[in-house]
C-alpha cells in the first residue's frame, strides 16, 4: 500500500500540468457566439418595398383634377394631362412604380415640355390647389407651377412649394388657393424653371378641392404674381389649346350671374 505522503505530490503536478496547458497562449481562443436575439451588424438594403394603389389617391373622392394622379391619361391627344414642347403637343413621358408619389404611375418632364393639366371649379367656392413635383437637385425652385385660365389665357399666380428642399423621399409640395372659376376654364401648367439646375422633373398626386372642404393645416402661400416671361407663355399655351382640342371648339361661356 502506497503512502498518502507520496500520492499528494503526483495529484498535485497532475493539476499544475492540466491547468498549465488548458491556459496555453498557442491555442486557439473558442468562436463567439451570440445570444438569441442579439442584434447583428446592420446591413444596406438592397431594395424597398412599397405600397401603391393602382387607382391612385383614392381618398380624394372629390378631387376636380381630371385625372390627379396619371392613371387614365394617353400620352397624346385631347386628354386630362398633355405636354406642349416646342411650340406643339408632344408625348408625355411617364415614370412607374416606386418612383411614383402615388398610384402606379406618374409624369417625366423635361426643359423643353410644359405640362398642362385640367381642373373643374366649383360652383362657388376657391379652389385650393396641391400638387407634388420631384426635382433631380435639393432645389424645389427648379420647378414652375402656374394656374391660368384656358379661355383667355390670363394667369391667376405662381404656386409657391411649401418648402425650399424636398422631403425624405425627394418631393417637393406646391399648394396655393385660386378664386373661383365657375365660368371658366382653369388648369394648371407645370414647367422647369429658367434658372433650374433640375434637366427632368417628376409630377403626381395633383387634387383640387373647394376650399371649404378642405382640411385646415395652417396659411397656404400666397400665389406669385406672373412675370412677362410667365404671362406670355400662359398666352400661348391658352391660345395652342383652343386652337387644336376636338371637343369644347367655340363652346360659349355665359355666365348667369
Amino acid at each position: 500500500m502506497r503512502s498518502p505522503a507520496l500520492l499528494a505530490p503526483i495529484v498535485l503536478g497532475a493539476l499544475a500540468i492540466a491547468c498549465s496547458t488548458s491556459q496555453s497562449p498557442s491555442e486557439p481562443l473558442p468562436p463567439v457566439i451570440a445570444e438569441a436575439g442579439a442584434p447583428g451588424p446592420a446591413a444596406a438594403p438592397t431594395r424597398a418595398a412599397f405600397h401603391r394603389n393602382p387607382f391612385g389617391d383614392v381618398l380624394q373622392s372629390d378631387n376636380l383634377f381630371v385625372d390627379g394622379d396619371f392613371e387614365i391619361t394617353g400620352r397624346t391627344d385631347q386628354a386630362p394631362w398633355i405636354v406642349i414642347s416646342n411650340q406643339a403637343q408632344g408625348t408625355l413621358d411617364y415614370d412607374t412604380g416606386g418612383r411614383c408619389r402615388s398610384g402606379v404611375r406618374c409624369a417625366l418632364i423635361d426643359t423643353t415640355d410644359a405640362l398642362v393639366g385640367n381642373i373643374a371649379s366649383p360652383s362657388v367656392d376657391d379652389i385650393e390647389i396641391n400638387l407634388y413635383v420631384q426635382p433631380t437637385t435639393q432645389r424645389c425652385a427648379d420647378a414652375s407651377v402656374i394656374a391660368l385660365d384656358i379661355g383667355t389665357g390670363d394667369g391667376s399666380g405662381t404656386l409657391q412649394s411649401i418648402t425650399t428642399a424636398p422631403d425624405a423621399d425627394g418631393w417637393c409640395h406646391f399648394a396655393g388657393k385660386v378664386t373661383n372659376m365657375a365660368y371658366e376654364e382653369p388648369a394648371v401648367y407645370v414647367t422647369i424653371a429658367d434658372n433650374a439646375q433640375s434637366k427632368t422633373l417628376h409630377v403626381d398626386q395633383a387634387s383640387a378641392l373647394p376650399a371649404s372642404e378642405t382640411p385646415v393645416h395652417g396659411a397656404l402661400p400666397p400665389l406669385v404674381p406672373l412675370s412677362a416671361a410667365e404671362t406670355a407663355r400662359a398666352k400661348f399655351i391658352a391660345a395652342w389649346l383652343r386652337a387644336h382640342r376636338k371637343f369644347g371648339r367655340n363652346a360659349p361661356r355665359t355666365d348667369p350671374r
